[in-house]
């Protein structure tokens, strides 16, 4: 079999550039990671309500559009958490990042009250801690992953559309 040098060369060259393009970093572009969780912190103590989007009330997935939106990431556009979860703009770490989205993979019911955490999102301040609108104090709060938020198997995302 005779091998093209040529083309050879040009699709190594081509898989290191490749490799080398960056997914996007934690915080939006342009942005500092620290300054995407100081705009997460300023929704602290706002109402939890679902479906709502504003500086009185707000839901999970708002949250993190109003966010990001907040510090400037590039062309972000609402989306609800499934769709966020299939979203290609959304790239799964496993080292997470000040800034990144938390989402989890399955519900848990604990003292008898459900925690719909498959349909969840936060995001993730480090220290284990995350902010979100809490199923417990029906405010935006910072939470620990532990108890029913470790038990819902989380995993971690960051926007990376460029």
């Amino acid at each position: 079999m005779k091998i093209n040098k040529q083309k050879l060369t040009t699709t190594v060259l081509l898989a290191i550039f490749i490799a080398f393009i960056p997914l996007g970093a934690a915080a939006p572009i342009g942005t500092s990671e620290n300054t995407t969780v100081e705009a997460a912190k300023g929704w602290l103590g706002v109402e939890f309500v679902h479906g709502a989007n504003n500086t009185s009330a707000i839901d999970c997935s708002h949250l993190v559009y109003q966010v990001y939106n907040q510090v400037g990431a590039k062309d972000i556009f609402f989306l609800k958490v499934p769709e966020m979860k299939n979203s290609t703009n959304y790239v799964n770490t496993t080292s997470p990042a000040l800034g990144d989205v938390i989402f989890w993979q399955k519900d848990v019911s604990q003292d008898g009250k459900m925690y719909w955490l498959a349909t969840h999102v936060g995001i993730y301040i480090g220290n284990n801690q995350f902010i979100d609108p809490s199923f417990d104090t029906e405010n935006v709060t910072t939470e620990n992953i532990t108890g029913v938020y470790k038990e819902g198997m989380p995993y971690f995302a960051r926007w990376s559309h460029n």
